[in-house]
């Protein structure tokens, strides 16, 4: 089904959603950035959330991504995103998923790969999610409470993760040195 979304509401295209063609759909996830969505100017970057904004975002299906975004990014109801024009509301939503991706591909390239003796040990049971992320920060900086870790902006978290890790990295390669240098 081919609709022009302009003259539609976030609300009426999601209604018919289901019947839209893959021409269509391709055509909604390349609307641009709008600058501002229900009178709230739009953030050039996602770089000033914090770690638990950044996670609240996580959500499943386009509905409650809406809601996620309504509530912590633009700090307005949802009705508001529902009532919106259709390309300036789901142009942004499909902003923040692409941003959600970069900033996933940040987090990512700070982590070692695991040694054949740590997948042995069982190193790839230890993924605690985004809580265990929230959790580790928290003990690093010794905070009791992972609410203040999770008030922290999330770009600082991922920087003390590539830190960590290089640190690890590099004492991995001291103790590998040292073994061969003892042998």
């Amino acid at each position: 089904m081919k609709i022009t979304i302009k003259k539609r509401t976030t609300r009426q295209v999601l209604a018919i959603e289901r019947v839209l063609t893959p021409e269509s759909r391709t055509a909604l996830q390349t609307l641009p950035k709008p600058n501002k969505v229900c009178g709230v100017r739009t953030p050039l970057n996602l770089n000033d959330l914090t770690i638990g904004d950044l996670f609240s975002l996580q959500a499943d299906g386009v509905h409650a991504l809406i809601e996620q975004i309504a509530s912590v990014i633009l700090k307005v109801h949802p009705r508001r995103c529902y009532n919106e024009r259709a390309d300036k509301m789901l142009g942004f939503v499909f902003w923040v998923g692409r941003e959600l991706e970069r900033i996933a591909a940040l987090f990512a390239s700070t982590s070692n790969q695991p040694t054949p003796e740590e997948i042995k040990a069982g190193i790839n049971d230890l993924d605690f999610g985004p809580f265990g992320i929230i959790d580790w920060y928290a003990h690093r900086q010794g905070y009791q409470d992972q609410d203040d870790a999770a008030k922290v902006a999330w770009v600082r978290v991922c920087e003390c993760m590539r830190i960590d890790n290089e640190r690890i990295a590099f004492e991995r390669r001291l103790r590998e040195i040292m073994a061969n240098k003892n042998k």
